[in-house]
């Protein structure tokens, strides 16, 4: 599964617990300072919090590792990945290869301390070069893996792989206390991501694709203003065994394959996000984006 929602959290004993207790306040000190070259993205919320969208590579390998330990105990925290694989693979991060340092990287940190308190992911193919969706040495994204589809079939067999990006684990921290900066994070991960996006977008025939719930992330992705499309997918395929991600297919209300490509309205509605963010003014973002949309239609 790739794009969440942000809620709950879930405890664990033995191997996890000790794993959770020693993330619990997860930072990256001095990010900036240790960033090599510039970010896609960057901003500072008027609550203080630092925003960066980058490429793996960017970061130094001990704080690429601690991203995916990140990765790994929020989901845990939330019950979305099997602590029992976890234990019995002693696992202090989500598993990763070379891949991620192509990667985009969104994340959403207390300057003073460094704690990440959020956090976002634009994966890109390792296909070779000029690798179609439809040749055969296609590695096939999570999404065609997981829901069985081919994604030639919808955006075209000549479609370029390296022009598509695949959303994945856009979360807030779970135990961030209640507050302006914790309501405004989910939203800014949201827009550095979508900042990454656009430079996907920009190839010929460029898309994003992922997973959610309609009423969810599909739904939020389209208050900022992509033009989304629910692919038309059978329930998703059985996990295999020792899938890591098995829990994430249990849920009460199923996922469903998408696609994000390019609008007029795209751009004109991140840069009103961007506004509403930067304003630091109260008030329900969603409800804001919704009356913009809707006075632009």
């Amino acid at each position: 599964m790739t794009t969440t929602s942000i809620d709950g959290h879930h405890g664990h004993d033995g191997f996890t617990g000790h794993l959770l207790r020693e993330n619990a306040e997860l930072s990256l000190p001095h990010l900036e300072t240790r960033v090599t070259g510039a970010p896609l993205y960057r901003a500072v919320t008027p609550e203080g919090l630092l925003v960066l969208t980058l490429r793996g590579e960017q970061l130094p390998a001990s704080y690429l590792d601690l991203v995916h330990t990140f990765r790994l105990t929020q989901y845990l925290h939330r019950g979305w990945v099997d602590a029992v694989a976890v234990s019995d693979r002693r696992l202090r991060h989500e598993p990763y290869d070379g891949q991620s340092l192509r990667d985009f990287h969104t994340l959403v940190t207390e300057p003073d301390t460094g704690r990440l308190r959020g956090y976002g992911t634009l994966a890109l193919s390792p296909d070779p070069d000029g690798t179609s969706l439809s040749d055969p040495v296609h590695k096939p994204f999570v999404v065609e893996r997981d829901y069985g589809i081919r994604l030639a079939a919808h955006l075209g067999p000549s479609t370029l792989s390296s022009a598509v990006g695949e959303g994945k684990r856009l979360v807030r921290d779970w135990a961030m206390p209640r507050s302006q900066a914790a309501a405004s994070v989910p939203w800014w991960v949201y827009l550095a991501w979508a900042h990454a996006c656009l430079a996907v977008l920009e190839h010929p025939g460029g898309a994003i694709v992922g997973d959610g719930k309609k009423t969810g992330a599909i739904h939020q992705l389209g208050l900022l203003g992509f033009r989304t499309r629910v692919l038309d997918a059978t329930t998703p395929l059985p996990p295999g065994p020792g899938d890591l991600f098995a829990p994430m297919w249990g849920q009460h209300e199923r996922s469903y394959p998408f696609l994000l490509t390019d609008s007029a309205r795209l751009r004109p509605t991140l840069e009103f996000l961007t506004s509403v963010l930067m304003s630091g003014r109260t008030g329900s973002v969603r409800a804001q984006l919704t009356e913009f949309l809707e006075t632009d239609a």
